[in-house]
Order: structure tokens, then sequence, then C-alpha cells
């Protein structure tokens, strides 16, 4: 009699002791558990992450211009028995045009994997009958798209001229002496295109 009643008493303090731990333990965040024989279950868990930038850049530059540096056209006619010198600085032309490229910069603002999608779900499955179909299904998918782009269009019409001469000595008579002097003409145009950039900052 004894020898059954201690059995009963070990049993039923077991019992206890079990029933204590599964109160304290931590509970999943999805669980499939208890389900009967014959039954199916599943848990579907979907994370997506998508992020898209677009950058787009268009200039055009049109440039009209003209330039004229002109010291000649002098003249010296009609003179008698006089000296008579024509003498001409320098003329020099000059036209610069320099457009800046279009620029696109950015700091990348999608997140990595592991930030976008946050941390794991605990999924449990457990005390399920024999002949019970459980499944659990955890997908996770980060997409990523980002597009620079630029269009730099220029367009200069210009006319430089430099002119020294078209200097006239005519009907000069006597004995005096005549001289036309022209300097250096000189011209110069330039166009300076800076190219377009794109950058990306991760």
């Amino acid at each position: 009699m004894r020898k059954l009643l201690f059995k009963a008493t070990t049993g039923i303090a077991t019992a206890g002791l079990l029933a204590s731990l599964l109160a304290t333990g931590v509970s999943a965040d999805n669980e499939i558990s208890g389900n009967g024989e014959g039954t199916h279950n599943t848990i579907t868990q979907t994370q997506a992450n998508n992020c898209t930038v677009e950058q787009s850049n268009k200039m055009e530059v049109t440039t009209e211009a003209e330039v004229t540096a002109n010291s000649g056209s002098n003249q010296a006619n009609g003179n008698t028995n006089g000296n008579v010198t024509i003498d001409t600085g320098d003329a020099s032309a000059t036209l610069m045009v320099t457009v800046g490229g279009g620029s696109n910069d950015a700091t990348d603002p999608c997140c990595c994997k592991s930030e976008c999608q946050g941390p794991d779900t605990d999924n449990e499955i457990k005390n399920n009958v024999k002949n019970s179909t459980n499944t659990i299904t955890d997908i996770k998918a980060s997409t990523k798209n980002i597009k620079q782009k630029n269009k730099t269009k220029v367009g200069t019409a210009a006319l430089v001229k430099a002119k020294t001469g078209k200097n006239k000595a005519n009907g000069n008579t006597g004995s005096g002496k005549v001289e036309v002097k022209t300097g250096d003409a000189d011209s110069l145009l330039e166009v300076t295109v800076d190219p377009p950039s794109n950058t990306l900052n991760n």
C-alpha cells in the first residue's frame, strides 16, 4: 500500500513541475500547435521592401555673340609736301564661352536587407498529433532601383573679327613721305563644356 501511494505522490509532483516550466517559458510569435489528425496547417510570412530613386538633369545652352576689334580704315589723303604716318595699334578680339555640365549627387536612401526587414519572427511547430501536416513559409525580398541621367546640349553661334587694314593714303603729292603701318590682328574663340557627372553616395 505504501509503495503505491508513494508512486502516485511522485507522479503528481512531476506533473506540477512540468506545468510550472510551461508557464514560465517564452511563447513564439506565430505557433502551430495542438492540431488534430489529418489537418493541414500553414504559417506564411512575407516581408518585402522596394526602394526606387530617380534623378534627371537636362540642360540646354545657346550662345550667340559677335565680337569685333578694328583699328584700321584710317585715311591720309590729299597731302602736299608733307610727311604723313599712319601707325595703327593692334586689334585683338576674344570670345570665351564656358558651360558647366549638369550634375547629380545622391545619397542612397535604400536600407540594406537586414535593416528593412527587421528582426526575424519566431515561428514554432509543436504538440501536433500524428498525421497532421504543418508548414512554415518565410519569404523575405528586397529590391533596389537607382537611376541617374544627364543630358547636356550646347550650341554656339559666334563671329569674331579683328581688323587693322583698309587704310588709305591717296592723292598725296610733292616730296613728302607717306607711311602706313598696321599692328597685329588677333582673334580667339574658345568654347569649353564641362562634362556632366553623376555621384551616388552609399
